[in-house]
């Protein structure tokens, strides 16, 4: 055996004795840190990924950091890592400012959003290695919580920081307004300082927001900067509450009839629908749910040769998409209406990432590329297809509980 071969099959056995070391909690780190996951699987991952200790003790205030380009940056000067060892600290002043806040009484705690893991682009082996190192070469505790793909504990969602407060800080009361939170992604333009580049987006800016704690970049909290001018890049949720809409009290027919939603995702075709129609006996025929459209014209056929009223919930963008359904009305002899979710592309969006927050995962979010297919695709109804009546809808915020009140109101 060569010496080469000898050193691969040392390297392997090293990695494996890691991943063994994994997978049972195990680190070299002290205070008896260790790694674990949280949630249901989806896509063969766990959407949290944590390092807590169940010795150290709770601490009513924490001082949160990103990783990535805030506390550390790459050696190869490239902007993804190519390996576990391919980091240094972004400025040489970090371990010290952090051993500090320990010193100071700050439980110092890692937020990060790692997509890469459920795109499998990283291993969480990788990435626990690389953590482990930075937390030994700092010599004091941290905790660590890493949300593994686009799922809802994804910044700038306050589920991580909720996680940590809730289970793993012994029970202690957090005081979020002697908090802070640190990180590079701040909504920032291209040259808000020179050669500077755009931030690739503000979600370390709204999580901190979103909680309530104070917010600085690396420039501001390491080495003392000026704020820089920035954007929050997407839609204030709070500008739509309020909004208040002349609402009709029913909008169902005491007749049969087919109604066909209109609207790009998460526009809020399923909330209407579940309120205003199926509690008078309207049967729902979903593509998502159903499979194909040759499922949903049955089933709505069957329907209204039953008597029963029809209410097509799917974006239908298209004359086309709409055509079967309305033809199917006409073959059963009822009328057909529309109803046109009237919500701008943006509160959309917020709406993508409310709901997911909001059923804790259940419904993931919907890609970006969804909103693009619909917007290409998208043709206004019109009475010349065979609706008797076109409906807009505009957004009115209305909730079921303060809690989701609450979520509705933080930036996503």
């Amino acid at each position: 055996m060569s010496g080469r071969q000898r050193g691969l099959k040392r390297k392997a056995a090293e990695q494996a004795e890691i991943k063994a070391k994994r997978a049972k909690g195990e680190t070299d780190l002290s205070d008896n840190l260790k790694w674990d996951y949280y949630g249901e699987v989806v896509k063969n991952v766990c959407p949290l990924l944590t390092l807590t200790s169940s010795t150290l003790p709770g601490c009513q205030k924490a001082a949160g950091f990103d990783i990535d380009f805030t506390v550390i940056k790459t050696a190869s000067g490239r902007k993804f890592a190519t390996g576990a060892s391919d980091w240094e600290w972004w400025d040489e002043s970090v371990p010290g400012k952090l051993r500090g806040l320990h010193k100071d009484g700050f439980r110092v705690i890692f937020f990060t959003n790692q997509a890469g893991i459920e795109k499998l682009k990283v291993t969480p082996e990788e990435l626990q290695r690389k953590i482990e190192a930075i937390i030994k070469a700092l010599d004091i505790p941290v905790l660590a919580f890493v949300c593994t793909g686009e799922n809802q504990y994804r910044k700038p969602s306050t589920m991580m920081w909720e996680y940590w407060e809730s289970k793993c800080n012994q029970g202690v009361k957090v005081d979020r307004s002697k908090c802070l939170y640190v990180g590079d992604a701040a909504g920032r333009a291209k040259e808000w300082a020179p050669g500077k580049p755009k931030d690739f987006s503000c979600s370390d800016r709204k999580f901190a927001a979103n909680l309530g704690v104070k917010f600085q970049t690396p420039e501001e909290f390491f080495l003392g900067e000026s704020p820089a001018k920035f954007a929050w890049q997407t839609i204030d949720p709070t500008t739509v509450l309020g909004k208040v809409a002349a609402e009709k009290k029913e909008y169902h027919s005491k007749s049969p009839e087919m109604v066909i939603m209109v609207g790009a995702p998460a526009t809020g075709k399923s909330t209407f629908r579940k309120r205003y129609f199926e509690p008078h006996g309207y049967i729902a025929v979903n593509r998502d749910t159903m499979g194909t459209m040759q499922k949903c014209v049955k089933a709505a056929t069957e329907a209204l040769k039953a008597g029963k009223s029809v209410v097509a919930d799917n974006t239908n963008p298209t004359p086309a998409a709409r055509k079967e359904f309305i033809d199917c009305a006409k073959k059963c002899g009822v009328p057909c209406r529309c109803f046109v979710m009237d919500t701008p592309i943006e509160l959309a969006h917020h709406l993508n990432y409310f709901r997911q927050n909001q059923t804790n995962g259940g419904v993931r979010r919907i890609p970006d590329v969804g909103y693009n297919v619909y917007k290409k695709n998208f043709g206004a109804p019109t009475k010349a297809e065979g609706f008797t009546e076109i409906i807009q809808i505009p957004f009115v915020p209305k909730f079921d509980s303060k809690k989701d009140e609450e979520l509705f109101k933080q930036w996503t």
